[in-house]
C-alpha cells in the first residue's frame, strides 16, 4: 500500500525555497514557475523534513532525477553549492555573475551605484572593474565616473564549476574557505 506524503513545515519550506533563491536548485536551470521540494535521504530511506535534507528541484529535473537521468551525487552537491555559496555571496550575486557571463562584448558599464553594488563580487576577485575614461554629467551638472566590470578568470572559473556542480572547484575559485 503506497505511503502518503507529508506536508513540510511551512517554516522549513521558506527556508529551503529562501536558500535556493526560489530557484530551482540546478545551477543550470533558473526555473522559478513551479518548484518541488526533493529529498536527498528519501524518508522511506530515514530521512527528514529537515531543510539540510530538502533540496528544491523544478519538475522536470525532480522527474530527471527520478529517472536516474540527474544522479543522487549531482543533487548533494547543489545543496552543498547552495549551502557555500549562501555563506559568502546572495544569490543576487550569482545572478550578477550570470549575467556577466553572457553579455556580447563581456563587460558592463555602471556608475558607482552598480559598483558598490558589486563591491563583494569585486572584493573577492570574481570580477574585474576599471574605470572608464569618460565620465558623464548627471543631471546636476557633476561628472560621474563609469567603471567597467567584467568577470575575472577566477569569476569565470567559478561559474563554470558551479553550473557543472563541482562542490570542490566552486569553493576553491571563490576563495571561500
Amino acid at each position: 500500500m503506497p505511503t502518503r506524503k507529508r506536508a513540510i513545515a511551512a517554516d522549513t519550506r521558506r527556508l529551503v525555497l529562501h536558500e535556493s533563491g526560489y530557484k530551482c536548485g540546478n545551477p543550470a536551470c533558473h526555473s522559478v514557475v513551479t518548484l518541488d521540494i526533493h529529498h536527498l535521504e528519501q524518508v522511506s530511506a530515514g530521512g527528514g523534513d529537515t531543510a539540510e535534507n530538502l533540496l528544491p528541484l523544478c519538475p522536470n529535473c525532480h522527474a530527471l532525477h527520478h529517472r536516474g537521468v540527474i544522479p543522487a551525487d549531482s543533487i548533494r552537491a547543489w545543496k552543498l553549492l547552495l549551502l557555500t555559496i549562501n555563506e559568502a555571496y546572495d544569490r543576487n550575486s550569482i545572478e550578477v555573475l550570470n549575467a556577466l557571463s553572457v553579455l556580447p562584448d563581456g563587460h558592463v558599464f555602471v556608475s558607482g551605484d552598480g559598483f558598490v553594488a558589486c563591491a563583494r563580487l569585486i572584493s573577492s576577485g570574481l570580477v574585474l572593474v576599471s574605470t572608464w575614461g569618460y565620465p558623464r554629467a548627471d543631471f546636476r551638472g557633476f561628472d560621474v565616473p563609469a567603471y567597467r566590470l567584467a568577470l575575472s578568470p577566477r569569476g569565470k572559473a567559478f561559474l563554470e564549476a558551479w553550473r557543472a556542480g563541482n562542490q570542490e572547484a566552486a569553493v576553491q575559485a571563490s576563495g571561500v574557505v
